[in-house]
């Protein structure tokens, strides 16, 4: 994939040795254009970036991308979300951005081989990079990450992600979804939302509620109100957030008649590196102090609360590795009585730390992932009376 930054952005510019990286936007206040490739296959990206306290910079952003969603009007489309994380912003040579367009490139290419083999017309593919000042404290590689002065912003971010996280994204996430709930005839459109870091804690709060009814759903196919899949890539947020729908889940699974559909594609993944210290020791580290004043009932509660979903044992459900350039999935996706809801840990040849999480293996992992639901929604659209 390619990792160069998407043309027609505002160029980057940062020639200071260090410094603070100002709570302004980096793109223009219309941030959605075309982008082609391989002669004739192409996508649209939307950028949309919020301050400090979670408001737009531009409200013209936004408009822009309802205004894209209003042009796609009955036509079903697969639009891609991705919030980032800490020490990344939406800057053009943000090396996350990048790597999303690669990511936007293979699912345009899967849709494009899935509706060849059903002789119909390839769905537009729409992408939407949330950016937001996960990046403060910066310098030229050796000031700063030599010296780890940019570790230090952490838990300063971590309250800024917070308010992001409460503020005016949930207004974008919305539109998305009263897009993605105002089905066309055949009822194939795809919403697919990933968040790293601290994007992942700004994803799952918009989110929660969604999973949890559709973790509580009596019986069948799960079917969540909010996305398609909600992908979480090294979260930063308390697994005790997470604790109502692995309640559920697990109630789920040791109740037959009420069974999760094993051949479902996943609606919830997690997805956290065995080597990511930062949510496997600072986080914990910075929740500490919260037990001076919290009450838990039990000793699972209070890991819960210490620590982030990928970091407890007794949630994971899945190991990620890699054989050569292909992602092994242990157990396999179609293993009896799966759950539509992974909590996965990575080795590090597949997400090496916390930041590294565009390497090939995890890459290939994430077509897969999208592959699925590409391919289920185009099959409901043969279900379709």
């Amino acid at each position: 994939m390619s990792v160069s930054s998407p043309e027609g952005l505002i160029p980057s510019n940062r020639e200071a040795l260090i410094g603070i990286m100002g709570n302004v936007p980096h793109q223009p206040p219309r941030a959605v254009s075309r982008r082609t490739f391989d002669g004739n296959l192409s996508y649209d990206l939307g950028i949309v970036e919020f301050d400090d306290q979670g408001v737009c910079h531009y409200r013209t952003q936004m408009a822009a991308i309802a205004d894209k969603l209003a042009e796609f009007g009955e036509q079903d489309a697969i639009i891609i979300v991705f919030v980032h994380g800490w020490k990344h912003d939406a800057r053009s040579d943000d090396d996350n951005l990048a790597h999303f367009s690669g990511v936007l490139e293979a699912a345009v290419r899967r849709e494009a081989e899935v509706a060849a083999e059903s002789q119909r017309t390839a769905r537009p593919v729409f992408g939407v990079f949330v950016g937001w000042r996960g990046m403060t404290l910066y310098s030229r590689r050796f000031l700063v990450d030599t010296l780890s002065l940019s570790q230090l912003t952490f838990w300063d971010r971590q309250e800024a992600g917070r308010r992001v996280s409460t503020g005016s994204i949930r207004e974008l996430l919305g539109r998305l979804r009263q897009y993605r709930n105002r089905q066309a005839k055949d009822g194939s459109r795809l919403l697919v939302i990933v968040g790293h870091s601290f994007g992942g804690m700004i994803v799952y709060s918009a989110v929660a509620q969604s999973l949890i009814e559709a973790a509580a759903t009596p019986q069948g196919q799960v079917t969540p109100s909010f996305a398609d899949l909600v992908l979480l890539v090294n979260p930063a947020v308390e697994a005790a957030r997470y604790l109502p729908v692995h309640q559920l889940v697990y109630e789920r699974s040791i109740t037959p008649p009420q069974g999760l559909a094993e051949a479902q594609a996943p609606v919830f993944v997690c997805v956290t590196a065995r080597n990511d210290w930062a949510t496997g020791l600072a986080f914990p580290f910075g929740n500490a102090f919260s037990l001076l004043t919290e009450k838990c009932k039990d000793r699972r509660e209070r890991q819960a609360l210490l620590n982030t979903i990928g970091h407890i044992s007794w949630m994971k459900t899945h190991d990620l590795s890699a054989s050569g350039a292909a992602p092994v999935l242990t157990p396999p996706r179609d293993a009896a009585g799966i759950s539509p809801f992974w909590v996965v840990q990575a080795t590090p040849d597949v997400i090496n730390g916390h930041n590294d999480i565009f390497r090939p293996v995890f890459l290939e992992f994430l077509a897969r992932l999208l592959g699925l639901h590409v391919q289920e929604s185009a099959l409901r659209a043969t279900r379709a009376p």
